[in-house]
């Protein structure tokens, strides 16, 4: 599951795994892959506040000095609150050259996603 800006403040996070546990998944291990760091991730101080309000873990500050999100916090965040094992696998993508950047690079976007199902 996608769970940027929008999606985490709109409870995606906690929306999937509770559907994946309706359907039976005991075991529940979600990776939080590269994204925008805090660091980076610079927002009016109104949608800092508006998404920290839903999810305080959220909440930063640019390198600066700027209100920030940092999404990946806010997703690690309401994954503990699940229960659920994470793999913290993120790294910024507009610090990290190898990697793809909107708001670095200003055009295209991709995203990938794994789901993997295993046997009792």
């Amino acid at each position: 599951a996608h769970a940027g800006r929008k999606g985490m403040a709109a409870g995606v996070v906690p929306e999937t795994i509770a559907r994946m546990r309706a359907l039976g998944a005991t075991r529940i291990r979600a990776w939080v892959g590269p994204h925008v760091c805090g660091k980076c991730y610079e927002v009016p101080a109104e949608m800092q506040e508006e998404i920290a309000t839903v999810e305080p873990a959220a909440r930063a500050t640019t390198s600066w000095g700027t209100p920030s999100l940092d999404v990946g916090a806010g997703v690690l965040a309401q994954l503990a609150r699940e229960g659920v094992e994470t793999v913290d696998a993120g790294r910024c993508t507009r610090e990290s050259d190898d990697l793809y950047s909107y708001r670095r690079d200003g055009a295209g976007m991709s995203l990938g996603a794994l789901i993997r199902l295993r046997g009792a």
